[in-house]
């Protein structure tokens, strides 16, 4: 469980009601503090019935509005859902959204099924936030008129930016997860997520070495995976190996969904440039994982935030380039004229 509170605040704790009686307060850790914010993170533990399906109620500090979530029986599959991408490109207007049905569309359906037969767990699969947004702020401008890619990729990640990234991606993840019906979601069905590039900002990964390497891309990316690790991974950089995620630099990581089912929730963000998505030192990580999961394990499932096949656009990729050389950033047969170059001077696919 992970609770936010002001940092002058005594630790949280959680008490547990399986029906029969209340547990013991399960103590906390803290995790990191963003200016007068504390993150506590609180591990707690139920005792399973061997078959049956259980409702656990939970409150924090025994106080306050009282939630529950559902566990499975010893013996029995465990219900998961699955979703990606809660929310928008900065391409979609407002008129679009409220066609598709708004912000909370998915989730006012999702908790409807959960109400008629309850999920164990959801598997967010990237995207979990759009972070785009990050990129306009002001701060960044004097860096993007930077001519030279050279020199671009060598100029220090400053002090102003860092604050600003540090406040973006604090008030960015408490605006998303807390005050929607995604919030509502995760109060009652527990959550285990991979990092895609929108977690971050769009495309991280898969930029020239350039912009990849240089030094306000390589600051910049730890502050989107700091809030990460705090708002979805519920934990930090020095515990994140302990509490089970790994990789030679990424926060891969490998679950038993009860003990028929295995999940796989690859980081394919981390350790990603052009001509790589994993390092072999963590594919090495994966299959050591998988060769040690019990004989009682009958299927892997494995989220993934990239096709395992796709089209090469190499064609493409090289007919952009060229209209870049050429400085032509538009071309008036695209739909709504929309940007075919990004705004780091590389081609938007």
């Amino acid at each position: 469980v992970l609770v936010l509170v002001p940092r002058s605040y005594p630790p949280p704790t959680v008490v547990l009601n399986d029906g029969s009686t209340a547990s013991t307060p399960f103590t906390s850790v803290l995790l990191d503090v963003y200016k007068q914010t504390a993150f506590y993170r609180i591990d707690i533990s139920v005792r399973l019935e061997v078959s049956g399906e259980k409702r656990v109620e939970y409150r924090v500090n025994n106080t306050g509005p009282t939630y529950a979530f559902y566990v499975p029986g010893q013996t029995t599959p465990w219900r998961f859902a699955f979703w990606s991408c809660n929310g928008w490109s900065l391409s979609v207007s407002d008129k679009e959204k409220a066609a598709l049905g708004g912000d909370n569309v998915v989730w006012d359906d999702l908790l409807s099924k959960h109400e008629r037969v309850p999920f164990h767990v959801q598997v967010c699969g990237g995207d979990q936030l759009y972070s785009d947004k990050i990129w306009q702020s002001p701060v960044w401008k004097p860096w993007l008129k930077i001519k030279d890619k050279y020199v671009r990729r060598d100029s220090p990640f400053t002090h102003e930016m860092a604050a600003i990234a540090d406040d973006f991606y604090f008030t960015h993840y408490a605006k998303c997860f807390f005050l929607g019906r995604f919030g509502d979601s995760m109060t009652t069905i527990p959550i285990s997520t991979i990092i895609d590039d929108h977690d971050v900002w769009d495309g991280i990964g898969s930029y020239p070495d350039y912009l990849q390497f240089s030094q306000v891309f390589v600051q910049l990316k730890e502050y989107a995976f700091k809030y990460w690790r705090l708002y979805q991974a519920h934990t930090n950089q020095q515990l994140a190996r302990q509490h089970g995620y790994f990789g030679k630099n990424g926060y891969s990581w490998l679950k038993q969904f009860g003990p028929y089912t295995a999940a796989l929730g690859p980081d394919t963000r981390y350790e990603r440039c052009l001509n790589r998505i994993i390092e072999p030192q963590t594919y090495d990580m994966i299959f050591d994982r998988l060769s040690r999961l019990p004989s009682s394990v009958r299927h892997v499932v494995v989220f993934l935030g990239v096709p395992i096949v796709y089209p090469r656009l190499t064609y493409i990729e090289k007919a952009l380039s060229g209209i870049k050389s050429i400085g032509l950033t538009k071309l008036s047969f695209i739909a709504k004229q929309r940007a075919i170059v990004n705004i780091w001077g590389e081609p938007e696919l």
